[in-house]
Order: C-alpha cells, then structure tokens, then sequence
C-alpha cells in the first residue's frame, strides 16, 4: 500500500494524463520531490540549433545501446540453465567468468545510458511554452532512457532475485572487468526504487500530451524519433509488468519515504562521485581533455611508427559493452615524412620492398601505389591543420586521426611492439588496408567487413607465416570472443620484465579530474591501470 499511494501521490503532483491532454500547452512532470527549480545548466545553455544536433546524437548511442542490451538478454536466454543452476552447487571458475562477464557487460550499458538520462534531466526546468525545442527534445532523451534501463534492469534483477551463490558474485569487486565492490546491490536498490518507478509513471503519462510540442519543433521527423517513442511504450510495458508481478518483493529495501530521497536524480550511485558527473559534467568537459597539447606534443617526440596507444576518455567512452578502465586502442603510424624516414635504410625492410610489385624503393610509395586515394588523404592535414598520424577505428569507422583527436584525451598509454621494423611496415599495411570500412559495433572479430578499435591492432599485428605479430588472447565477453583494449595492458604488465615480452613501455599520460589536467607516470604506474574500475572517475 506504501508503493501504491506513494506512486497515486506522485502521479497526482505531476498531472494526470487527463488534465495534460485538456492543456493547450503540456505541463512537465515534475521531479518526485518536490523542489525550487533553478535556471537549467550544461546542455540546456546551449543555442538550439547545436542542442539539437547533440540530441540526435545521443538518440543514436541510446539506439545503440539498447540493441546492445537486448543482444545481452538474448545470450542469457541461450545460458538460462546456468542461472538457473541449484544455489547449493559451487560455480565452475569457466560459469563464473561467464556470468562476470555479463553482469559487466550490463553495467556499462546501464551506467551509459545512464548518463544521457542525467544530461537531460533538466527538461524540467524549461518550460514547453517559450522552450519547445529543447523541452520536446530533452523528454525523449530522458524517458527513453528511463525506460530502456528499467525494462532491462527489471529483468536482469528479477532473474537474479533470491539466488544468494549469484548476488554474492555479482556484489564481489571484479578489477579485471571494471566492477566495483557492491556495484550489483546498489544498482538494484536504485531500479528497484519506488522513485524511478514514479518517474515511469510520471513520464509514460506524459508522452501522449507532448506529441503537438514534438511535431511543432520538428523532432517527429528525425528518422530516430518514431524508433524511442515505440522503444518507451515496449520497455514501460515491460517494466509495469515487472513491477506488478514481483512489486512487493522488489520493493522490500526501498520503503523508505520518498521524499527523504536525495539520490534521486542518479540511479547509479556507485561512488560517491558518480552522482555528480552523471548529470552536466560531461557537458562542461567537451573539448576540454585532461591532456594537453603541449603534453602530446612532448610524448610524440618518443613515438615512432608502429606504436600502440590506448586511451580513455572519462565521459566519452568508446566500446561500450566490454569490460575494463582502457576502451580505445589505437596504431601510431607517424607523418608521412617520418614514416618514410623511420624505414630509410633497415636492410630487411628494403630487401621486403623489392619482392613487392614495382619494387617500390620506400615504403610511402608502395602505400602510394597500392593505396592511392588512402595515401593522398594520409598526406593531408586533419581539421586542426595537424598532419595525420594515427590510424583507429571510432563509430566514423577505420579512419585516418590526428594527434588532437587520437592523443588528446584523458588518458593515454603508449607501448611499442618488440618487433622488426619490417614487421611494422607490414602491420602498418594491413592497417591501410582495414581503413575505410565500418565500426563494428557488435565486437565480431571473426568478420573484417567491419572492425572494432581493438580489432584493427589485433589484425594488423596478427602473427602469420610472415610475420611473428603480437599474440595476445581473446577474451570472453557475454558470450562473444572479443579484445577489450584492457587485456592489451594486462599483457604488458603480465609479461613485463621477462625476457620474451612483447611490448616495450614509451609514455603514460595520467589524468587527474581534481586538478583538471594530467601528470607524466611511470611503467609501474601504467602496469596496474588496468585494474582500475571503469566508471571510477576520481583516481588517486
């Protein structure tokens, strides 16, 4: 009765579906507690025009993410035996992995959606009457997000629910996949919360009177749009039936008054922090990375081609769905110039580029020949009038970056395969030949038609008759074989010092949130990032 009259009261403060429609112009549902609502911050500071590109944007990640969230609940229907399994039967280390893996997998999905609902939060604050725009735009981000993480969340709780052996694994601190220490129990209690459930409500009452205000700002002809309003209605049925079904159990722990509830706004509390840059931080920081130009600079001075980068970005994450601090892997390849000049007189490399077709005297001009478009656009400078020097795949696809998109980030790695110069020029050409096509966005790597990040390093230095490569072992992510650009730090530090490694250390560029900038560390330092925890944004 408590959730009931809770949820009654909350409807009843926000407007019944009724008395919106009876509006010539839609009131807002109001936040479950009650408060002073403060002009609006971040993303709603923004002009139109640039507020509503950044929206679509969003809506297509929020896309992203929910296919890649209903690909999860897909892999654990064809594993249902194994959570399902006796409570009194020890998991296998191999069962464990799986289920670790998964779980994580579901956080990352769950922490960045997260993140769009808290960008937009503040719809609010800005009334649909003289803000229709941002208003309009600001609920479908909102809500749909809401809803994709209430539809999944509920289910993923509702299989685990009672199954003591399994919540314990999932609340033990996993380094290695990125999870903290309770992670699982807090994002229950949050999902499960009596006040996300009133925000459903709230929300999904709110949909039908808004449409005029949509159609009016021209959201209702993004291509996306009829996509998230379809998604909300799928996933608040889901979600309702879920809350209907095992109410009184869910909300067992979360009986407390709504109106003591000050972590309402975050549904991922899982340290202290992450409340606060959930919401318009990310906002704030756009353009703004941790690492300076100088800094790159200074570490480009010790690259030479054929380098391997990693980098993270705090509120940009790229590989969502796989598990570990490091999400980005990068090939350093070098200016046009260099790369010729690094090459210029090694003996294998020559006697190589005389068996080629032409017998190309450099290995600039066998990419000329062999990649005549690719090379004419590798010559050229990227928008910052820098030349281009890296080659990554980001949701563009395989692409041609410069220093201040590739290394100006918020922390950056740089290893250097122990490798021939030949074996370079060589892994330097299977990269030319993956640029151009498609981000895979479902993590294939037994498909070269597309390629995640960490896939274009894995293939380009993949070991062949040819070539010794870097072997490093792919991983199990959800039921997928896969390379987080974690496990290629977690090689380094596991082979380090040992007389058959195969990364050497060059540069480790730390970022530090508190003093909005980042320190030159050392290999020691770099060894251990790997097991840092994902989502934690405050390191020491």
């Amino acid at each position: 009765m408590l959730v009931t009259s809770l949820l009654l009261t909350q409807l009843a403060l926000a407007g019944s579906p009724a008395s919106q429609a009876a509006s010539a112009t839609p009131t807002a549902p109001a936040p479950a507690v009650a408060a002073p609502a403060p002009a609006p911050e971040g993303i709603y500071q923004w002009e139109d025009a640039e507020f509503v590109a950044q929206a679509q944007r969003d809506l297509e990640q929020l896309q992203r993410y929910a296919t890649g969230l209903r690909g999860l609940q897909e892999q654990i229907r064809k594993n249902l035996a194994l959570y399902n399994q006796k409570q009194d039967i020890p998991y296998t280390p191999e069962q464990k992995q799986a289920l670790l893996s998964t779980w994580a997998a579901f956080f990352d999905y769950f922490a960045s959606t997260e993140v769009i609902r808290q960008r937009y939060w503040d719809f609010v604050k800005v009334p649909a009457l003289t803000q229709p725009t941002k208003h309009g735009w600001g609920f479908l981000l909102t809500h749909g997000a809401l809803t994709t993480i209430l539809a999944h969340g509920l289910t993923y709780a509702e299989l685990t629910n009672g199954r003591k052996q399994l919540e314990v694994l999932l609340d033990e601190p996993s380094p290695d996949y990125g999870i903290p220490e309770r992670a699982f129990a807090q994002f229950k209690e949050k999902v499960i919360h009596v006040s996300t459930a009133t925000q459903l409500f709230t929300g999904d009452g709110y949909r039908e009177p808004l449409q005029p205000v949509l159609s009016k700002v021209g959201a209702l002809k993004f291509r996306l749009t009829p996509w998230v309003l379809e998604e909300m209605k799928a996933n608040s049925k889901v979600a309702r039936g879920k809350l209907l079904k095992r109410g009184p159990s869910f909300f067992t722990m979360a009986a407390k008054d709504i109106v003591q509830d000050n972590t309402l706004r975050a549904i991922f509390p899982v340290q202290k922090s992450v409340a606060e840059w959930m919401g318009d931080t990310r906002v704030k920081r756009i353009g703004k990375p941790l690492i300076s130009r100088e800094q790159v600079m200074k570490v480009l001075e010790k690259m030479e081609p054929g380098d391997i980068m990693v980098a993270r970005q705090n509120w940009y994450l790229s590989n969502i769905g796989l598990p570990g601090f490091w999400p980005h892997a990068e090939l350093y390849v070098g200016t046009a110039d260099t790369l010729d000049g690094y090459f210029e007189g090694d003996a294998e490399v020559k006697a190589w580029l005389s068996t080629l077709p032409g017998q190309p005297k450099t290995l600039g001009e066998y990419l000329g020949r062999l990649f005549p478009a690719k090379w004419a656009q590798y010559r050229g400078t990227d928008e910052h009038g820098d030349a281009i020097r890296i080659i990554e795949s980001i949701s563009e696809g395989v692409s041609f970056t410069g220093p201040e998109h590739g290394m100006r980030v918020d922390y950056l790695g740089v290893m250097r395969p122990r490798l021939s110069k030949k074996e370079k020029a060589q892994a330097i050409v299977r990269a030319f030949t993956y640029q151009g096509r498609p981000y895979d966005f479902n993590f294939d790597f037994f498909s070269d038609s597309t390629l995640v990040c960490t896939e274009l390093v894995y293939k380009s230095y993949a070991p062949s008759k040819e070539m010794k490569g870097v072997r490093v072992e792919l991983v199990d992510v959800a039921g997928r074989r896969t390379l987080p650009a974690n496990e290629l730090v977690k090689l380094f530090d596991q082979e380090y010092d040992t007389p058959n490694r195969q990364l050497d250390f060059v540069a480790f560029l730390d970022g530090r949130e508190d003093k909005a900038g980042a320190i030159e560390e050392d290999v020691l330092t770099f060894r251990q990032t790997y097991r840092r925890m994902k989502w934690d944004i405050a390191q020491k």
